[in-house]
């Protein structure tokens, strides 16, 4: 491969290491979105409306600090001496780090709106869901961190990790639709909760499309 086309034979260039630092804290603002789902879900759970609320707050905060964030990785991206096959690279990891906040802030939204109990068993499905997407989460904060050190046996190890992870988020959401059918709920309710089901789901999607596009760019490197 003609690695002077690659991102990586620019490692230790001003760009490079702007971009990949900044992608470094825009996982972390992703991940501090996703944890505060977690315990936005696990606040529902104990009944503790102010924890809530506050865990709330801590999801929307993290999801605007890294909406600047991407803004300014796709600044640097613009003006940046960068191949385009490159920069589609990391824009289209930008945005899946972006998607993930986005979709842990829906999760965390919807739960607003929960001033009715659903049912024990619902609840700890929810906060079991949200464990995978804070576990998959963080490997992928240690495989971006990986991508910096320029590490591709790592990543690798990271990225195979949130494959696992995500499988069982699927079996985890086919666990709460078959709870959500049996339980008894207003109609409001079951709409709420399947929607928060979906988006659980798809904060891990996004975890595992993040994963891929950091995957990709290591093979490339190799």
């Amino acid at each position: 491969m003609d690695r002077t086309r690659n991102i990586f034979a620019w490692l230790g260039s001003k760009e490079e290491n702007t971009i990949l630092n900044l992608a470094l804290k825009h996982v972390e603002e992703s991940l501090k979105c996703v944890i505060a789902m977690k315990d936005t879900i696990e606040s529902v759970l104990n009944n503790d409306i102010e924890s809530r609320d506050i865990h709330i707050n801590e999801a929307k905060n993290a999801e605007h600090m890294g909406d600047e964030i991407k803004k300014e990785i796709m600044s640097e991206l613009s003006k940046g001496m960068f191949m385009p096959p490159d920069r589609e690279d990391l824009v289209l990891l930008n945005e899946s780090l972006n998607d993930i906040a986005d979709s842990a802030k829906g999760v965390v939204r919807l739960l607003e709106f929960f001033d009715k109990e659903t049912s024990l068993a619902l609840e700890k499905l929810m906060l079991d869901s949200s464990l995978i997407a804070v576990k998959a989460g963080e490997k992928l904060r240690n495989a971006i961190n990986y991508l910096v050190q320029s590490n591709a046996d790592r990543i690798m190890i990271e990225c195979a990790g949130i494959e696992t992870l995500e499988k069982e988020g699927d079996d985890k959401r086919r666990d709460l639709i078959k709870e959500l059918i049996k339980t008894e709920l207003p109609a409001q309710m079951s709409i709420l909760v399947y929607e928060i089901i979906d988006n659980l789901e798809d904060v891990i999607d996004y975890v595992k499309k993040a994963g891929d596009m950091v995957r990709l760019l290591a093979i490339k490197a190799r």
